[in-house]
């Protein structure tokens, strides 16, 4: 019985496949491989998509902080204009107040025409991240009418200053508050309507799109 040979694996011949691989690459043309033009258009291919992608990303970020802006314009827009009927409702019944006091009325007549303070913007803007954007010496002229009206109010009817001097300087802090702060408000509240309109943008536009989305 003849013994059986053994072909060492170091000697099998490689498949067919690995063969024409080999082939291909002695074969293969690498001058384009080796040009300097190749590899400098690709060079330029990444940086132009790099240049392209931080463009898009800069222009996004952009349009975002614009209508940041825009909207936190609005929104002030906003509060001024109903911190301005408020006070100007609140002027007016200081008006009224004074009015009465001038005539010397009874005691029973001062408590009972005693004039509320309505304060429902003016403490709902503590709450606004735009409150401070509205002009300061604006909100300084109204935090001040508003105490000082309300200490003459409870002055008055405690007895510690008569009707004729509490309807005087109502009179003066509510002509103040009429003929300078509140055209002043309402010009600043018009000023940033203007401004908004200018970007083309209609007050409440934003407001309409931020809900739709």
């Amino acid at each position: 019985m003849e013994p059986t040979s053994h072909i060492p694996e170091n000697n099998k011949k490689p498949p067919i496949v690995t063969q024409k691989f080999s082939q291909a690459l002695k074969t293969a043309n690498h001058k384009e491989l080796k040009s300097t033009g190749f590899w400098l258009n690709q060079f330029f291919m990444v940086i132009s998509t790099v240049f392209g992608v931080y463009l898009a990303a800069q222009s996004g970020l952009e349009q975002a902080l614009k209508f940041d802006s825009f909207s936190k314009m609005e929104d002030n827009y906003y509060l001024r204009t109903s911190l301005f009927d408020e006070v100007a409702d609140n002027a007016n019944s200081m008006e009224e107040y004074a009015n009465l006091l001038a005539k010397s009325p009874s005691i029973k007549e001062i408590e009972y025409f005693k004039p509320t303070l309505e304060k429902y913007i003016w403490q709902t803007m503590q709450y606004s991240p735009t409150t401070l954007e509205t002009p300061s010496e604006l909100l300084t002229q109204i935090r001040r009418f508003y105490s000082r009206a309300k200490f003459l109010i409870d002055a008055v009817a405690n007895k510690r200053i008569s009707a004729r001097q509490a309807a005087e300087e109502l009179k003066e802090i509510t002509n103040l508050i009429k003929t300078q702060t509140l055209p002043a408000l309402k010009n600043s509240a018009k000023q940033l309507k203007m401004e908004l309109q200018q970007n083309d943008i209609s007050v409440g536009s934003l407001k309409e799109l931020t809900n739709a989305n």
